[in-house]
């Protein structure tokens, strides 16, 4: 097979996993729930904060339940794929967006480098789905 082809193909192949890949990587963005019950806790693994104000411990609440949400919804439209391609791209740029301000604006830790290094990865797997998904399109 040449190489394109094989390209395409693995490609296709990745668009047939879509609902699995949507629900590990939702459930693994679910994670962010920690910060809603243990917000310091967080703030501390991941950030290195010793002692965070109220208002620190309020945004990483806020921080959480959205992250949260967003794996919520990877996890549902793994099972629904009429709904896989709009999830799939919000996920992907707050993940390119989480990686981006994070990567620039704070120093790196072990366990936010992780984060980083796993929302970049994730979210270039959601932009190789749905342009595969685009490519098996019938053209009009």
């Amino acid at each position: 097979m040449v190489p394109c082809m094989m390209v395409l193909y693995d490609l296709m192949m990745l668009e047939t996993q879509a609902g699995p890949i949507l629900i590990v990587t939702g459930t693994l963005t679910l994670l962010a729930a920690a910060a809603i019950v243990a917000p310091a806790a967080v703030l501390r693994a991941v950030f290195g904060s010793t002692a965070p104000d109220r208002v620190s411990r309020a945004v990483a609440r806020h921080w959480g339940l959205l992250v949260a949400l967003f794996g919520a919804l990877l996890v549902y439209a793994g099972y629904h794929p009429e709904v896989r391609a709009p999830v799939m791209l919000a996920a992907a740029i707050e993940k390119l967006g989480v990686a981006a301000i994070f990567g620039v604006a704070l120093p790196r830790r072990p366990l936010l480098v992780a984060i980083i290094a796993g929302d970049a990865a994730m979210a270039i797997i959601y932009l190789v789905i749905l342009g595969a998904s685009l490519q098996s399109l019938p053209a009009q």
